[in-house]
């Protein structure tokens, strides 16, 4: 299925049906590498939000592993650098699965971004922080969660940037890029995964060319999940001829159009499909043999079909004839 190049940033990781965002990586301007630049790890942590939790250090809410709630950010260009780390929303909406991380955008989903707070070099907990950073050296920057009594359900989504800042012209400070690692969190409350698929269909007949199928899926819950899917056509004998399988992130509230097709079909064929969908507590399958016919073995057939009628026609008007004439 088509998707855009934010699509594919969604989603690195699929693990118990959650879907958990990747690296993400936005520069405002190019920058050379061996001058200025950043990495940042994981590219993404996932936590479970419990009411009135709070996450820090290797709480049992943060990710499994030596550091826990924490970040990792080395310099790995050839200066020195100041950057800043900051917390912002990580917005998902609209069947492209488009981003925005502005506050203008945010949702239900993405207060998690207003409950993260990092630890300054003074060992402070704020909301944001500067750091300096030599050539190759990795710094370690705790973050904390304090998760609100009233969390809504569902899941939640935040981005922790550490952005680039060089001395600009007259003293001022210059933005030069910025990386992020992706925070997704699921309420231990009222989460709901669900699902709707309709318009679920496939062709059964072709006169030649692409074999296609289709579904749509609609996001039900307040959690995001894989929805999956699976065209399988074999011969008549069980054979395999073509497989597509995939998946999409479903987000929340969103509705997604799922196309699938069989590009380098055959050019005359009798075959059997199977077209499934997978998405949450909802599944449809469904088999099916489908045929392709070109228009001129359509006509080669029915001409030979003619030629058979008419041949056992006159054997028919000949039998008879004979038949006649014996009566005589």
């Amino acid at each position: 299925m088509k998707k855009t190049l934010t699509g594919l940033l969604l989603v690195l990781t699929l693990l118990s049906g959650i879907v958990m965002p990747g690296v993400a990586v936005f520069a405002e301007e190019e920058t050379p590498v061996s001058k200025s630049a950043l990495e940042i790890t994981p590219s993404g942590a996932r936590l479970k939000l419990a009411p009135g939790d709070i996450l820090e250090g290797k709480a049992d809410h943060c990710p499994s592993g030596e550091d826990g709630c924490s970040i990792n950010v080395k310099n790995i260009g050839s200066a020195a650098i100041h950057f800043r780390v900051y917390m912002s929303p990580y917005a998902v909406s609209g069947e492209n699965n488009d981003l925005s991380f502005s506050e203008e955008a945010a949702t239900a989903h993405t207060q998690l971004s207003r409950w993260i707070t990092v630890k300054n070099p003074e060992g402070e907990y704020v909301k944001e922080a500067i750091y300096s950073a030599e050539p190759n050296q990795s710094i370690n920057i705790p973050f904390r969660v304090e998760v609100p009594q009233d969390i809504p359900g569902g899941s939640q989504y935040a981005v922790i940037w550490a952005q680039i800042l060089n001395d600009g012209e007259g003293g001022g400070i210059e933005t030069v890029g910025q990386i992020g690692a992706v925070i997704t969190g699921r309420s231990t409350e009222n989460s709901v995964e669900t699902a709707e698929i309709s318009e679920f269909d496939f062709q059964k007949f072709s006169f030649g060319g692409p074999l296609t199928a289709q579904a749509t899926v609609k996001n039900t819950g307040n959690v995001d999940f894989a929805a999956k899917y699976y065209y399988t056509a074999r011969t008549l004998f069980g054979k395999e001829l073509y497989k597509q399988e995939d998946f999409i992130a479903a987000y929340a509230d969103t509705t997604y159009h799922i196309n699938v097709e069989w590009e380098e079909t055959p050019f005359l064929g009798i075959f059997q499909v199977e077209w499934k969908v997978v998405a949450a507590d909802s599944e449809q399958i469904q088999t099916a043999v489908v045929v392709i016919m070109p228009v001129i073995v359509i006509v080669v057939v029915v001409l030979l079909l003619t030629v058979v009628i008419i041949w056992i026609i006159i054997i028919i008007r000949k039998s008879k004839e004979r038949k006649a004439r014996k009566l005589v």
